[in-house]
């Protein structure tokens, strides 16, 4: 999986992306949430936490806009991202270009998200 591929935008404007237009490189979700899995990643940087979890540069930006998390220390070379969560724990996000087998890029009205599909549907 690439995730600096680039994006093809549709052409189409009226599109919601739940028909039956999904090209070669989308998929339905298979959890039963409305969205669609994309197999080629439009995310331009996918994070590794040091807590396991992996996160969407979309992901990264909305927390720290919404302070859920704050930034703490920035490194370059190599780049790695320090913050501090909600729960005043610290969290070291590193840049990566593979997501394991069990996790999925969802792309929906919230933007690119990273998923764990291992996880059960609420009920």
């Amino acid at each position: 999986m690439n995730p600096r591929a680039d994006v093809v935008a549709s052409s189409s404007n009226d599109w919601d992306g739940y028909d039956d237009r999904l090209g070669d490189n989308h998929r339905r979700s298979t959890d039963g949430e409305r969205g669609i899995v994309v197999t080629d990643t439009p995310a331009d940087v996918l994070y590794e936490g040091a807590n396991g979890h992996y996160y969407t540069d979309c992901q990264v930006t909305t927390n720290l806009r919404t302070e859920r998390w704050k930034p703490c220390i920035r490194q370059r070379d190599p780049d790695r991202r320090l913050v501090e969560t909600s729960d005043g724990g610290l969290l070291l996000l590193t840049p990566t270009d593979d997501l394991p087998a069990w996790a999925e890029i969802r792309v929906d009205d919230r933007g690119t998200r990273v998923v764990d599909t291992r996880r059960p549907l609420p009920e």
